[in-house]
């Protein structure tokens, strides 16, 4: 593509889970936990993970189909507030070509007994490779395995 553009979008997504907030955020915390659910792809792996769960901290994910995991996901956690608030920025790219970068703050609350979760998602998206329908389709994917998995 030769075209330079950049798309700003704001998704935020709600969910609730019978699970208490310590729980919901375990799975978020908990390396093993976080691989079995955070993909967006039906037959998705996560080829590489590391994950220094800390403010401060780096995160770095390769992932994509089985037979393909060429995406990378790499950022740094901003603000984590244990059972209640994590925040953090990233730059998404397949190989080398960045497709975005997000701010994302993932908010846990109790409700009753359970969760409610609300994620905002802010991104800037680079030269129409990944689109804010993309992206909310993902975490639409992704958070509904969250709720399978807690």
């Amino acid at each position: 593509m030769s075209e330079r553009t950049v798309k700003h979008d704001t998704i935020v997504m709600e969910r609730k889970f019978k699970s208490s907030p310590a729980k919901v955020f375990a799975a978020w915390k908990d390396p093993e936990a976080y691989g079995r659910w955070n993909r967006p792809g039906e037959g998705w792996v996560m080829a590489e993970y590391e994950n220094d769960f800390r403010v401060g901290g780096r995160e770095k994910k390769t992932f994509g189909p089985k037979e393909d995991p060429r995406y990378v996901g790499e950022g740094h956690y901003l603000d984590i507030v244990p059972d209640s608030r994590i925040v953090s920025a990233f730059n998404m790219r397949e190989r080398d070509t960045r497709l975005s970068a997000t701010l994302c703050t993932v908010e846990l609350l109790a409700n009753g007994s359970g969760t409610k979760l609300i994620l905002t998602d802010q991104s800037v998206f680079f030269d129409g490779r990944e689109t804010p329908a993309d992206r909310s389709s993902g975490w639409g994917k992704v958070l509904d395995r969250l709720k399978e998995h807690v």
